[in-house]
């Protein structure tokens, strides 16, 4: 880990300042390479807040701001933040088991050009976690047990500098903005689609569908069958008037655009 010591010690003498998450993003890329470092804060269901972002201004179009606008709601990282306030997780070892021929995968994430993703979180708030991710691109090796080793190692400094430059003083008017645009969690917009028609366990099934589970790991985390969940799954594309992923995925961004979300982002954006 060669520099990390003199660039991690930069990035706590920056603390408090607009400099200081490129300082940490400079520090990370002494312990391993990557092509992207992206800081988000979630809360909730609310839409995320962008933090840090090192993208130039196209790329970020897709990757931050299209993310924001309600795919972020199939993410593997938006779903650990329900789980998790701190640690280092990869994006290939909590994605679910389909989630690479999802949908959502097709439609939203390989438009990124992202092919892994490594983070660690943080808890900046009572209810609020923030995630500092970093990315390579297509044609670039996934990361190795030894480089996510690496990470987990100095999460627990990253943790504390997170916290201490983006706590709960820091974002509380960003998370008063960003309730403003709170999006239904994904199983209330489901709901939503289907115009109340659907049991719970019917919401259950295809929320998990489009994040990308298979029939059977459906079944394993709902503990039913693989040919209950097909039922269920059946009943629910029936009452929907549809027969595929690829439509379910469809209403689901018809029901983000009716949301309105995009809008308010800009908004916000050009406010």
């Amino acid at each position: 880990m060669s520099g990390w010591n003199e660039r991690i010690a930069d990035a706590i003498t920056a603390m408090g300042t607009e400099e200081f998450a490129r300082t940490l993003d400079r520090a990370t890329e002494t312990l391993f390479p990557y092509k992207i470092c992206m800081v988000f804060a979630y809360e909730g269901n609310a839409t995320p807040q962008s933090l840090y972002h090192n993208l130039p201004p196209d790329s970020a179009r897709i990757v931050i701001w299209d993310y924001c606008t309600g795919p972020y709601l199939l993410d593997p990282f938006y779903a650990e933040t329900e789980r998790r306030r701190s640690g280092m997780a990869g994006l290939r070892q909590m994605a679910p088991d389909k989630f690479f021929q999802s949908e959502y995968y097709a439609k939203h994430y390989s438009r990124t050009g992202i092919r892994d993703e490594i983070g660690i979180f943080a808890a900046i708030g009572p209810e609020r976690v923030a995630v500092i991710s970093f990315a390579r691109e297509r044609g670039q090796p996934v990361f190795s047990a030894r480089e996510r080793a690496r990470l987990a190692e100095v999460g627990p400094v990253i943790e504390a500098l997170m916290r201490g430059h983006w706590g709960v003083t820091a974002v509380r008017e960003a998370r008063d903005d960003a309730a403003e645009t709170a999006l239904p969690p994904l199983q209330v917009l489901l709901d939503r689609i289907a115009g109340g028609v659907l049991t719970p366990r019917e919401t259950e099934v295809i929320a998990m569908v489009l994040r990308g589970y298979s029939t059977t790991a459906i079944g394993a985390n709902l503990e039913i069958s693989d040919e209950t969940v097909k039922v269920h799954r059946k009943n629910a594309y029936r009452k929907l008037s549809i027969s595929s992923q690829a439509q379910l995925f469809s209403l689901f961004l018809k029901a983000l655009d009716e949301s309105s979300v995009a809008g308010q982002l800009q908004q916000r954006r050009s406010g």
